[in-house]
């Protein structure tokens, strides 16, 4: 079992989904606690320099992105919905720069 934590914004974020989106992506996010290595493409795909995305499919399709941490905590970084297949690079810079403010907070004493 993984335990799910999010950014604050994220968690905004993925409160602020459409509810039919976000029906959909609550489900993939109880998968991910299950067990997040059995999901597989095109569920998950691998970002590269630890992150991964999480993806619904459908009209409007939502993505998180997301990386593993101590344990089997997993740190949902960015949540948004996108038209395209490619994750846009500042969507990506984005999670890159708040999983840095979430490693600055963890190492504060």
């Amino acid at each position: 079992m993984f335990s799910v934590v999010y950014h604050p914004n994220a968690r905004e974020e993925a409160t602020a989904l459409p509810i039919k989106i976000r029906v959909k992506f609550d489900r993939f996010i109880g998968k991910l606690e299950h067990d997040a290595r059995l999901l597989r493409e095109p569920d998950t795909k691998p970002l590269g320099d630890g992150l991964f995305e999480i993806r619904t499919m459908g009209t409007d399709i939502a993505r998180g992105i997301w990386v593993y941490h101590k344990g089997n905590t997993i740190i949902m970084l960015r949540v948004f919905i996108k038209k395209s297949q490619k994750t846009p690079a500042k969507e990506i810079n984005l999670a890159k720069s708040r999983l840095a403010e979430v490693l600055n907070e963890i190492s504060k004493p």
